[in-house]
This record gives C-alpha cells, sequence and structure tokens, in this order.
C-alpha cells in the first residue's frame, strides 16, 4: 500500500491526528486569546471524520467497489489468506464508519460552537 494511501486508511493515525489537532488549536487559542482557532480545528476534525468515513473507498477507489458483488463463490476450505486479510479490512471499514460518526459529530460541534468558549471562559 502507498504510503500516503496507508496513512488515510490508517485508523489509529487519523484519531490521533484528530485530537492532535484540536491540542494544537486549544493550545493557539489560549496563546493568542482568539477561540477562532478552535473553532477552525473543528473543520479539520470534520474532515478527518469524512476520511474516516470513506476509508473503504479509499481502499478499493470507486470503479474497483463494486466490482465482484454479483459472483457467487462457493468458498475455500480453509479460506485462502487473501480471504482472511479482506475480512479482517471489511471489520476495521466498519469499525472506521462508527468513529467517523463521532468524530464527525466532535468537528461538527468545535466547528460551530468552539469560538463561544472565549465567552464562558472570561
Amino acid at each position: 500500500m502507498r504510503p500516503l494511501k496507508a496513512l488515510l486508511t490508517s485508523i489509529s493515525f487519523l484519531m490521533i491526528a484528530a485530537v492532535v489537532v484540536v491540542i494544537i488549536s486549544i493550545f493557539f487559542s489560549v496563546r493568542c486569546h482568539d477561540w477562532t482557532w478552535f473553532a477552525r480545528a473543528g473543520a479539520v476534525v470534520t474532515l478527518i471524520g469524512g476520511v474516516l468515513a470513506t476509508r473503504r473507498i479509499i481502499r478499493h477507489g470507486v470503479a474497483q467497489l463494486f466490482i465482484g458483488k454479483d459472483i457467487i463463490d462457493g468458498g475455500h476450505s480453509p479460506p485462502t489468506p487473501e480471504e482472511i486479510e479482506s475480512l479482517r479490512q471489511d471489520r476495521l471499514d466498519r469499525v472506521a464508519a462508527i468513529c467517523s460518526f463521532f468524530v464527525i459529530s466532535a468537528g461538527t460541534m468545535i466547528w460551530a460552537f468552539g469560538d463561544l468558549l472565549n465567552r464562558v471562559l472570561h
């Protein structure tokens, strides 16, 4: 897998990136006394959530996503390493979809209301 594609499909990397963006934005907001930095970070976090939500498409590409869905496979006994890896990646796609809901929700709330923290804290 290419390095960029590997990063964009890594759930742990994307979750850590979202947290780092929030932490850095809080630092800048406190330092500059301007909570719009925090609100802007919400847009980046929301974008990261969108990448999580589209993990399967990033892995396969749009054209490859639907190829072979109409083929009935009798299976193998035992499963091949490729089938095992495919099942593992499908499970990770589901985990990424669940995580994306929470990341997009948090990012949207930060984006919408993050600058109002200035009024609460002062």
